[in-house]
């Protein structure tokens, strides 16, 4: 039998004249031409399945035209399924890889969902390149950090990223990875800096993996901003900076405050002794020039170690004009002082070494903002504030205020950076000029006596802050404090204190006005001077910072020998914490060195007059 086809439709033909003469003769001749049949439609490429079905649709056409028995039929059909196994196992087989294959895409495709979803929910720039240092992936936070869009940076070389001092360095490394294969930065972090769309460079940490397929090295980098980290690294050192200049300053206010109070004290003395107008004037000038020394002193604590004022009632009108005069005796000539003060202002209740602060601290401005020169504005007037304006102003409070007015015809403050001047250590001056701490501390000063500022600029024309403080009915200054202060009945005092000075002139000041004085030079020599005495002693003037024994410590032995001991503490710092450690020993008073001989009486008197 020839065997030739040239369709389906014709194999089927040839295929069931072939299992026909099987049928009719018997020989396995003819089994063999239907074997070769479809070992022919196999290397021709027809389909196993399609021949399956011709083999199916043969055998059912013969038993309908024959009757054929059954074994005969079964025995023709083993023929063709063993013809074609080889082929039917070789197309399972590739259909189980086929099989397994679509499982494994399936899988990487879920990989690679799970990874892409990791890469673009990152809070750092993910970016990948090829070897020769173009970019081929790049996720949304990437975009965030340097403003492109991945369209727009895809297939671009990784220096559009770098400030230019730093392409040479980038490309130096490219070129010794091609030629030695050596990626020096895998595995390391380190800092560098990147360079956004707009041009902006901004400080970047990155680390860096080298990956490789058969033939080709990929390079993926986790860069973040580390901007905001930056910022606060700076304030952070200049925080550290302005604690030890604390620090500092508080050693020094000790030692100057321990220096003023005996000359503060002797000049007292020596006015009171003296009958000579000319000396009395001579003494006048240096106790004025002692109490200004001793402001100056609260004015630096205030400012580096943020202490506690201490408040009275104030007439606004006395520091501005001390204020003037300094300013017209340190300002440039070309800068005009102008002042304008309403009669009768109300009275505040503040601190003079802080309302001076806030005073000075918005003038030096006022002056910096007018290197040409021009002129500074100086007023203060009465306001009440109604609901309906304090409404208008979150911070405003019904009440009287005082208005302290500071403003210059200089260059002015643009609006973007108007709301950033109260920022502590924003400053818009150059390096070394200003530390961006003046109008913070204003601004805290005014809260702290419970007020507000406002203020109004436009560029070329100038800058106008205004101070609200509230008033106060109290008079500036109460009956007791013009009275002279009382003097002792000959109570016994014990004086307690390490700097003989001191130790020294206040007891000639206690003596001279009558009281009885013993005198320690440290806690543990008043502790025995109290046992001795203690039905005595009427009052104990402790200084807090002494050696062996410091005050507090020997407060606390005291009270153990006696409950009841009234005890006054001194001291030249008065931070907080310090105060407050005071406090909880149940002390009778607190005298904050400098101090005066009237101070000294009356704070003595109110203790042993207290019960």
């Amino acid at each position: 039998m020839q065997i030739k086809y040239d369709t389906l439709k014709e194999l089927e033909k040839q295929y069931v004249l072939a299992l026909e003469d099987y049928v009719a003769e018997g020989e396995e001749r003819a089994l063999e031409c239907a074997y070769e049949l479809g070992r022919r439609a196999i290397a021709d490429g027809q389909g196993i399945l399609d021949i399956a079905a011709v083999h199916q649709r043969a055998l059912a056409s013969v038993l309908l035209r024959t009757q054929e028995r059954e074994e005969t039929m079964k025995k023709a059909g083993q023929f063709f399924a063993e013809s074609i196994a080889p082929f039917e196992m070789t197309f399972r087989g590739f259909q189980e890889s086929i099989i397994k294959l679509q499982n494994l895409n399936r899988t990487l495709e879920q990989s690679e969902m799970k990874f892409r979803s990791v890469v673009e929910a990152a809070n750092d720039a993910i970016i990948s390149s090829d070897s020769s240092g173009n970019i081929i992936s790049w996720n949304k936070r990437a975009h965030a950090v340097f403003g492109y869009s991945g369209e727009e940076v895809m297939g671009k070389p990784l220096t559009i990223l770098m400030p230019g001092q730093y392409e040479d360095v980038h490309l130096m490394g490219l070129g010794r990875i091609r030629s030695t294969g050596e990626f020096g930065y895998k595995g390391k972090t380190f800092e560098s800096h990147g360079l956004r769309k707009d041009g902006t460079e901004f400080p970047i940490e990155i680390s860096i993996a080298g990956w490789k397929t058969e033939d080709r090295a990929f390079y993926t980098g986790i860069i973040r901003d580390i901007t905001e980290k930056k910022r606060l690294e700076v304030q952070l050192l200049r925080k550290q900076r302005m604690e030890s200049i604390g620090t500092l300053a508080g050693g020094i206010a000790h030692d100057i405050n321990n220096i003023l109070t005996p000359i503060m004290l002797s000049l007292q003395i020596l006015k009171e002794k003296t009958k000579d107008e000319q000396s009395r004037k001579v003494i006048a000038i240096m106790e004025q020039s002692s109490q200004r020394g001793a402001d100056l002193i609260k004015q630096v604590l205030s400012f580096s170690r943020g202490i506690e004022g201490e408040r009275k009632p104030l007439q606004i009108t006395d520091q501005i004009s001390e204020i003037e005069k300094v300013l017209k005796e340190t300002f440039p000539r070309n800068i005009e002082i102008r002042t304008d003060i309403e009669e009768r202002l109300f009275t505040i209740s503040g601190d003079v070494t802080q309302i001076n602060q806030i005073l000075m601290n918005l003038c030096v401005n006022a002056r910096d903002a007018m290197p040409d020169g021009g002129i500074l504005n100086i007023t203060a007037s009465n306001f009440f504030i109604d609901e309906n304006y304090a409404r208008m102003d979150n911070e405003a409070k019904a009440g009287s205020y005082v208005i302290i007015g500071v403003s210059d015809t200089g260059v002015g403050i643009s609006p973007e950076i108007l709301d950033r001047i109260y920022e502590p250590f924003f400053t818009t001056k150059e390096f070394g000029r200003g530390t961006g701490l003046g109008l913070s501390t204003a601004l805290a000063i005014v809260k702290s006596h419970g007020g507000f500022i406002n203020v109004d600029s436009k560029v070329g024309k100038g800058t106008a802050f205004k101070v609200y403080l509230p008033s106060t009915i109290a008079e500036t200054e109460n009956a007791d404090e013009r009275q002279s202060p009382e003097r002792g009945h000959g109570e016994w005092i014990l004086v307690v204190d390490d700097e003989a000075s001191i130790r020294d002139i206040t007891t000639a000041t206690l003596k001279s006005n009558l009281y009885n004085v013993i005198a320690a030079e440290d806690g543990i020599e008043a502790v025995a001077l109290y046992s001795q005495k203690r039905k005595d002693i009427k009052a104990v003037l402790m200084d807090m910072a002494m050696p062996n024994m410091g005050g507090l410590a020997c407060i606390s032995i005291l009270r153990k020998i006696d409950p009841k001991v009234k005890v006054i503490a001194v001291s030249g710092l008065t931070e907080k914490d310090k105060l407050a450690k005071v406090e909880d020993a149940r002390i009778g008073a607190f005298l904050s060195k400098p101090y005066t001989a009237d101070r000294l009486l009356r704070t003595i008197h109110e203790v042993i007059s207290s019960k």
